[in-house]
């Protein structure tokens, strides 16, 4: 799976389903099943979006796991009455 054009459909397949579940964790095994992938397209996919940190992976090797890693989403609001 060299080619870009196909890896950032996949990407965003990967990114969807853990999204959409939150709570989810699987090994590349599991989520191919999911996805009907197969894992040897999962590994470099869900490498890629571990190095952009919208996923953790827990463990090494073919027992990793991977989870979503929820963005932190601050909302600052001034409340205060200034100028009044």
């Amino acid at each position: 799976m060299e080619n870009p054009q196909t890896e950032l459909p996949l990407q965003l397949e990967c990114t969807m389903y853990f999204e959409h579940n939150p709570y989810a964790y699987e090994t590349i095994e599991g989520l191919a099943v999911r996805l009907g992938r197969s894992p040897a397209d999962l590994e470099k996919t869900l490498r890629h979006l571990v190095s952009l940190n919208i996923l953790e992976m827990i463990g090494e090797g073919n027992s990793a796991i991977y989870c979503y890693n929820q963005p932190n989403l601050e909302s600052r609001v001034d409340l205060s009455c200034q100028g009044t």
